[in-house]
């Protein structure tokens, strides 16, 4: 199952990072879940815009992908807990 690294929904700042797992479903994603610096799994406390966000995040990052070498690819340090 493959994982993306997405700003965190609940942070307002945009400088924390969650691991959202998905699957690809026709040409749009599904959500599995979305791992914070806690390990915890936020994605049942998300609302429908804060879920459409990261399947955004999710989709430029695919179409990005083809065109950006890995190397530029980059996540932010997690926060404590």
């Amino acid at each position: 199952m493959p994982e993306h690294v997405c700003l965190d929904p609940h942070d307002p700042y945009a400088q924390r990072e969650v691991r959202v797992a998905f699957e690809r479903i026709g040409s749009g994603f599904r959500l599995i879940a979305a791992i914070d610096a806690c390990d915890d799994d936020i994605l049942p406390d998300l609302v429908d815009a804060q879920r459409a966000d990261l399947i955004r995040e999710i989709a430029d990052a695919e179409r990005a992908a083809d065109r950006v070498p890995p190397a530029f690819v980059g996540a932010r340090s997690p926060a404590p807990c």
